[in-house]
């Protein structure tokens, strides 16, 4: 399922920065005040904005597996994360043969296949060197301190318990969405209508698609319909392996979008409420500090703590801004594919 993560000797480490193409947010991080109502509150916080991180980073990410599935059914090739019973990550090459059978490139396919550009090859490199370090600091921790819990999930890792050695888990993520974009370029496909345009095509060689439309209503619910009936693409069989992994990768970002109608109102509403409430608590830090009985000399720590915290919860708006309009994006994206002229 996942391993775990360490710590000190990666307490200075610098976080790699993102793609500019990438969307992927990352989660509000929370320091302990020690003070047990105020960490509470924080905890409660943190909640919904990081529901609503997660709902976008979902809605990102099927967005990147529709787009490398479309490349692959082109014949580029795949990068894939593994997690074994010990922890250990591996990153792996593969593409689908004149048989639609999945095949790892061997090294030589490899050497082959990044000697296309330097930019791909430095691309895996990096890649290369930040899981060899997520590894080479999961068999020998720093320290005793907790580690993070993580696995694979939508070609990311995903930190499941958070604990020293999630900003290794991060690079890794950073530094294989660039690989994967490089990828996909080389078959064209940079954009999410492009990669749903290239689905639609090929769902037309086995279902008559001749009514086939696609709506985002107001809200930014997707609806796939063929005429009158709304299109199930689970339903749909007898697809070759590269077609159906672009059909799976359709449906996780409808179902993905879905869940973001359902569920962002909500949480966009509560986020605000506690983002609101968190701006007096700066305030209260001297008689908080006294009423739970820590020492004077706590009460720094925990002003700072608190002033941080607070800053980290003021996100809240922009968290809420951002996951809205991932949805309203999705759906123009898909919309757009839908009115693309297709081929037989």
């Amino acid at each position: 399922m996942g391993q775990v993560c360490s710590g000190a000797g990666v307490s200075k480490h610098v976080s790699a920065p993102r793609d500019p193409a990438d969307k992927e947010l990352d989660p509000i991080e929370l320091r302990q005040t020690k003070i047990p109502d105020f960490d509470e509150f924080f905890e409660s916080a943190a909640a919904p904005l990081n529901e609503l991180v997660e709902i976008h980073n979902s809605i990102a990410e099927s967005e990147e597996n529709l787009k490398s599935a479309a490349a692959a059914l082109q014949g580029e090739t795949q990068v894939r994360l593994t997690v074994d019973h010990a922890g250990r990550v591996a990153l792996v090459l593969w593409k689908f043969d004149d048989k639609d059978q999945m095949q790892v490139l061997t090294a030589t396919e490899r050497d082959v296949k990044l000697s296309v550009s330097t930019e791909l090859r430095d691309a895996f490199d990096t890649s290369d060197h930040v899981v060899t370090n997520l590894n080479s600091a999961l068999e020998k921790p720093p320290t005793s301190d907790p580690l993070c819990e993580f696995a694979e999930k939508r070609g990311r890792l995903l930190v499941t318990k958070r604990g020293q050695l999630d900003v290794l888990v991060r690079d890794v993520n950073v530094a294989v969405f660039t690989l994967r974009k490089l990828l996909m370029i080389q078959a064209h496909v940079t954009s999410l209508s492009e990669a749903a345009k290239v689905l639609l095509t090929e769902l037309a060689k086995v279902e008559d698609m001749g009514a086939l439309s696609i709506a985002a209503d107001e809200n930014g619910a997707v609806k796939i319909m063929n005429g009158d009936d709304e299109l199930d693409l689970r339903k749909i069989k007898n697809l070759r392996a590269p077609v159906a992994q672009l059909r799976d990768a359709m449906v996780d970002l409808v179902d993905n979008v879905q869940t973001a109608v359902n569920s962002v109102p909500e949480l966009v509403e509560s986020s605000a409420a506690f983002v609101e409430e968190a701006k007096a608590l700066p305030a209260k830090v001297p008689d908080a500090v006294s009423n739970s009985g820590l020492g004077i000399t706590e009460m720094p720590k925990a002003a700072t703590a608190t002033t941080v915290n607070v800053k980290a919860l003021s996100n809240g708006p922009k968290i809420a801004r951002a996951t809205t309009a991932m949805i309203q994006y999705a759906g123009r994206e898909l919309v757009q594919a839908a009115a693309i002229p297709r081929g037989g």
